[in-house]
């Protein structure tokens, strides 16, 4: 985009209010190019790859360092407030910038974020065990690059899932009659419980960089999360919290327990959706992003 400087690094499209796009364990900032290609004039869009994955030259960090490095984006590239959006592992990292810089912060939204204790699960915690993390963590990432995409190919998807807008409130899937429906449901619920090919990970992958990057990650999630979990009565910008009611990584009840904990926070619960939202529903993402914080909407 004219005026901005071209970086491997970062996506960053448009004039207007910045957003910061913040992706998730593992990632880059391609994967939210659904949500930056619907999204309408008015908005400064910055996706970076985080430190740890795709082009950045920075080595990993944790959740904190994470949040300050964002920080520093923000500032250098002139985008502040900023309206952070941040999925999964990244949830937390958006929790910790509006808590450590609040004045570069607008609003918050929260796509199938982790944030509060019950985001962690026995996955999780066996992840950070030696040697059993390490094997795990190579199967994961093979698995996210390679095997998982070929599977989500053959099932394939019905159709779209509905993208109900930020500020409708929680919505729940209806139920779906007869055997043929039923068994296309559950095609929909596998399909989108995989990741696709914008997903990093591979066999070079999960010996190299993005496995360090993503054993780091783990560790801080389980050594981080409570002091982010402590934090939250004390977020004070409008936040809207994104989840998907088929979310296999990041449960519905873990974002029930974010809303809640949050003073004010909206809770949108999208049907038909898993935890890869800006993928499948980023029409439900622009919406959130486009009504956190606005007049008459939070």
């Amino acid at each position: 985009m004219p005026g901005h400087p071209t970086r491997d690094d970062l996506i960053d499209r448009g004039e207007g209010d910045a957003v910061l796009l913040l992706h998730g364990q593992p990632g880059a900032g391609a994967s939210w190019m659904p949500v930056v290609d619907r999204m309408g004039p008015g908005h400064r869009l910055l996706a970076p790859d985080r430190p740890g994955y795709g082009h950045s030259g920075l080595g990993a960090m944790g959740m904190e360092g994470n949040a300050d490095w964002a920080a520093d984006l923000l500032r250098s590239s002139g985008a502040v407030p900023a309206t952070v959006v941040g999925h999964s592992w990244s949830g937390g990292v958006a929790l910790l910038m509006a808590y450590r810089h609040p004045d570069l912060v607008r609003a918050l939204v929260l796509v199938g974020a982790v944030g509060t204790l019950d985001s962690v699960n026995a996955l999780d915690r066996a992840l950070v065990l030696p040697v059993i993390g390490d094997v795990l963590a190579v199967a994961g990432l093979v698995g996210i690059g390679t095997v998982l995409p070929r599977a989500r190919r053959v099932v394939g998807r019905t159709a779209a899932p509905s993208s109900p807008a930020a500020g409708t409130g929680t919505v729940e899937g209806a139920p779906v009659p007869g055997v043929g429906a039923r068994l296309a449901r559950a095609k929909d619920y596998l399909a989108t419980s995989l990741p696709d090919e914008g997903m990093p990970g591979g066999l070079s992958a999960s010996w190299g960089r993005d496995r360090r990057t993503f054993l780091t990650e783990q560790r801080a999630l389980l050594d981080e999360l409570p002091t982010v979990d402590r934090i939250l009565g004390d977020i004070v910008v409008p936040t809207t919290v994104l989840a998907g009611a088929w979310d296999l990584v990041v449960p519905p009840s873990a974002a029930r327990s974010l809303h809640a904990a949050i003073p004010g926070a909206q809770l949108v619960v999208l049907p038909g959706v898993g935890h890869f939202v800006a993928r499948d529903a980023p029409d439900a993402v622009v919406a959130a992003i486009a009504g956190t914080g606005r007049t008459g909407g939070h």
